[in-house]
């Protein structure tokens, strides 16, 4: 019985804001919480935009309920890379895939055909013939072509379709709440319903 109360205990989310080293960081977005839903509630400040946005990072900074999943959100739809130039995200190994046939592919030519700059994959298809670009694209296709594209500037980006499509089959409803901020659409709602507020008050 009591080892059934401590397991309780230690999965609670006290037990979990305490048991990591940033713990403090937590403390002071709940600060930061508080003051919000105060200026909303009390000093009725903007309650329209501070009670949702209060909220919103309440639910954020859980400790241990990951409610939101930020893999799923690549910076401008990019595959990223880690400091160590090892593949991040979710496509992590499809990417580690593509990058070893690019390297096998260039070392058959003898050139360099592609280089990580700023946490992304860019190809340098100005380096290479017709013919060795078709066989870029060709290796491309086989790993990446089904979830990812090749912008204007070469670079290796993440359909948007895509991203969408793992958000709502292996995401939460944060997550899926969260593409109304990727998207753009909350923004024009936001100051739709306001200004209808304004107008037909």
């Amino acid at each position: 019985m009591s080892g059934a109360i401590k397991n309780f205990l230690a999965s609670t989310g006290i037990a979990k804001l305490f048991g990591e080293s940033n713990w403090w960081q937590y403390i002071i977005m709940y600060v930061i919480i508080g003051a919000l839903f105060y200026l909303a509630i009390v000093k009725k400040f903007e309650p329209l935009l501070l009670m949702p946005i209060a909220f919103g990072m309440l639910l954020a900074n859980l400790p241990g309920a990951e409610l939101i999943h930020l893999d799923f959100f690549f910076d401008d739809y990019y595959i990223a890379f880690t400091e160590n130039g090892d593949a991040a995200g979710v496509f992590s190994r499809e990417l580690a895939e593509f990058i070893k046939a690019l390297e096998d592919y260039g070392a058959k030519i003898g050139k360099d055909v592609f280089e990580l700059k700023e946490g992304t994959c860019n190809l340098l298809f100005e380096n290479l013939t017709k013919d060795e670009i078709s066989g870029v694209k060709e290796l491309f296709a086989e790993t990446l072509g089904d979830f990812a594209k090749i912008t204007k500037n070469n670079s290796i980006q993440i359909k948007l379709t895509t991203m969408i499509k793992e958000v709502i089959n292996n995401g939460g409803l944060l997550d899926i709440i969260y593409l109304g901020v990727k998207l753009g659409i909350y923004p024009s709602l936001i100051f739709l319903g306001i200004g209808a507020m304004t107008d037909f008050s």
